[in-house]
């Protein structure tokens, strides 16, 4: 698998796991099971566009505002995801609940973003081993090569 798709679908699991978590502990908010599913997928293809936009807009000074640019766009990802979603399906009532999803979101977008260079890095040695047909023997480098 390409290490970008696959880096989109485990951070699209780790979205779905911040978003029922959130769902869970937050009484004004609400995500069915079927629009809970649709949810993620608008909430992760919204955070993939926001986050190079932001980042772009904030140019030299994205590494001074890495936390905020986090908050920000897990919060524009959350008022699309509402907006996009019939309040039946998936819906945040009340200012305390929005600042809290927010930040249980974010949190784990934190989490996702610790772990997924390393697990995507680990998936891709493991399939090229596999390609390559020899368990347990890396591919040669450029140096060795």
């Amino acid at each position: 698998m390409h290490p970008k798709v696959l880096s989109f679908v485990v951070a699209a699991i780790a979205y779905g796991i911040t978003l029922v978590v959130a769902n869970l502990v937050l009484g004004g908010m609400h995500m069915s099971w079927l629009w809970g599913i649709v949810a993620v997928a608008l909430f992760t293809v919204t955070i993939a566009l926001l986050r190079p936009l932001v980042v772009r807009l904030l140019g030299k000074h994205v590494h001074g505002w890495t936390w905020t640019l986090g908050l920000v766009t897990v919060l524009g990802s959350l008022i699309v995801t509402t907006l996009l979603s019939p309040s039946s399906g998936f819906d945040i009532d009340g200012i305390w609940t929005w600042v809290w999803a927010t930040l249980i979101v974010w949190v784990g977008t934190v989490v996702y973003d610790l772990v997924d260079d390393r697990a995507v890095a680990a998936a891709g040695r493991r399939v090229e081993r596999h390609r390559q047909g020899r368990r347990g023997q890396t591919p040669p480098t450029a140096a060795t090569a």
